[in-house]
Order: C-alpha cells, then structure tokens, then sequence
C-alpha cells in the first residue's frame, strides 16, 4: 500500500502554540538489519504516534477486513479524512493505554490471547503460506500486528471493566423493555423458504465448452426430476461428482432466490436457476411465515446494546476530559 507523505514539519500545541520538529530514528529488525528514519506525527502525554503507526492500521485493516468500523479504501491512498479518522483512533488508544497501565491492567494469559486473536486471523486464509504472503503484500511484519492485538486486548478489558460493568442493570432492564415495545418492528423474523438445493458449480475460469456443458447437465437433472425422480435418487446417481452438492437450505423469502423458490408448491422443483456459482435446482419443502419475537426472546440482546451504547457514552466523556488534561498534539501540514 502506498502513501504519500503524511508528514507535518512541526507540530502545533493547544496551549502555547509553538512548532517543533521531530524526526525518530527506528532500528527495524529483519534479515538485513537496516536503520529507517521515521516522522513522528502526534503524541500524548510525551508518548509518540510515528508514520509507520498511522500506516500500520492501514495495512491491517486491510489484512482482517475491517476495524472498529472502518473499512480499508480500495485505493491505494487513503484520503485525508480517513487518516485523520483513524489517528484520532490511535490517540483515544494511547490515552486508554496509559490508563490502563496506570490501573494496572493487563492480560492474565498474554501470550495464550495474542497467540488465540492471531489463530483466528490466520484462520481467514487457507493456510501460514497464504497468510505471510498477505503481510509481505501489505508490508506488515508480524510482530507490528502482534502488538496490535495485545493493544486491542488490553483496550477492551478496559472499556469492559471502567464502562460496560459499571452501568446500572436495573435501570438498563427498564430501558430494555421500554424499547422493545416502542420498536417491536425490529424484532420481527421473516417469513423463510426451507428448500431440497441441487448445485451444479461451475468454476469462474470454465471455458465456453465447460459452461455449455454445465448448463445441458443442469437441464437434463431438471428434466428427471419434474418426471419424478426423487432429488435422494439423484443425490446416490451424482455423489463422487464434487462440482454436483444436495443440501436443505432456508432462506428469508424477501431476497431475490427466497422470493422465486416462494412461489414453488410445496414438493414442486424449480427449472435451473442461474446462481453465482452456477446453477441451482430447487424443491420447496415449506414455508414459514413471519412472525413477532416477543419481549423475553431479544430482552438480552437489548440489553447488550443499550449497556453498550451507555458506556460508549460515558468513555467518550471520559475521553474528553483525558484530552482537556492532558498534554497531546497533532502535527500540522
């Protein structure tokens, strides 16, 4: 990923006003040891945010897919507003590090819960090959994304333990139900389409004689079944072909597939069905029709999210009086 330079030459405080210039100089342990120079950006309260950390939650936005709602741009150059978006992330992190560290806070298995978090970012590409090749893409050493993850940790346990555990759990189950009869729409399940689905997959690299042959398969399968062969029949015919799968699915009967398999008869099959993957061939077993959850069915997760929204609401006034009493600064332009 590249950027460009995302330097302010002297940095400007809130109090006395004066610019200062900074540059740090960083050993980077790799294969050929080299020494890079890099900007420093913003501090707080003497602890300083550098390029390479600014660029860093880039990089792994983009190697895990997403963080604390942000998406990585598919651009190769973030936009102004997004990397202000994200340092100001970075700094709130700083203060509640320090905080933490303050406290005392810290992971009672560090390196059991860096190594498990990893696992499961690991477990998002098919194999260690695949994931180090990412991180050489991105150019993110390992240990970069390591510190992240215990950062993140450590930032959660915080949230969890000053926020999340001191809201008041009576007047948050009061609110609970309040909400729940004021916003009952939300809490509606769809009406779903439960359904035999015959796959016939068809690879996004198949040549034109492959598709042709896909598809002259897929209506001969839709032929034996409307003269009423039985999808199991079918199933024992075709089970050493891996690009042919059975399975009962259930989809609600608003998305594009659930609304034309909604209009089968139960029992009846439908002609094949252009799919992503290729086609589909389907039997409607039954329809369920949309109902109401009531209050005690979604009371926790209400009040998940109400607990959640409240200590949302009291870190960030935390976080605004930690930066009023504190001594941090962005660099400008």
């Amino acid at each position: 990923m590249q950027f460009s330079k995302f330097l302010w030459e002297g940095f400007v405080t809130p109090n006395i006003g004066r610019y200062s210039a900074f540059l740090l100089f960083l050993f980077v342990g790799n294969v050929h040891a080299q020494t890079l120079i890099d900007s420093v950006i913003a501090a707080v309260n003497g602890e300083a945010i550098t390029q390479s950390e600014l660029e860093n939650e880039f990089r792994i936005a983009a190697i895990i897919g997403t963080w604390e709602g942000f998406v990585a741009p598919n651009t190769a150059e973030p936009t102004v507003s997004e990397k202000q978006a994200v340092l100001d992330a970075i700094i709130a992190r700083k203060f509640v590090l320090q905080e933490a560290e303050r406290l005392g806070i810290m992971l009672t298995d560090r390196s059991i819960q860096v190594t498990e978090q990893l696992a499961e970012i690991r477990s998002k590409y098919a194999d260690e090959t695949a994931f180090y090749s990412v991180l050489q893409k991105h150019e993110l050493e390992i240990e970069a994304l390591e510190k992240w993850v215990h950062d993140r940790l450590i930032y959660d346990v915080f949230f969890r333990r000053k926020f999340v555990n001191t809201v008041n759990s009576e007047e948050i189950t009061q609110l609970a139900a309040q909400y729940f009869e004021k916003h009952k729409t939300e809490f509606i399940v769809p009406a779903t389409v439960t359904f035999h689905a015959l796959r016939i997959a068809v690879p996004p690299d198949a040549s034109a004689k492959e598709k042709r042959g896909a598809e002259a398969l897929a209506q001969q399968l839709s032929l034996r079944l409307q003269q009423g062969v039985t999808f199991e029949a079918v199933k024992q015919t075709y089970k050493a072909e891996l690009f042919i799968s059975f399975n009962v699915s259930t989809l609600p009967d608003d998305t594009p597939l659930g609304t034309i398999i909604a209009q089968l008869k139960v029992a009846e099959r439908s002609n094949p069905l252009p799919v992503s993957e290729g086609y589909l061939i389907a039997e409607l077993i039954k329809k369920t029709p949309a109902r109401q959850k009531q209050y005690p069915e979604v009371k926790d997760e209400i009040v998940a999210r109400i607990r959640q929204q409240k200590a949302k609401g009291e870190f960030d006034t935390w976080l605004t009086k930690r930066k009023s009493e504190g001594n941090w600064y962005i660099l400008t332009e």
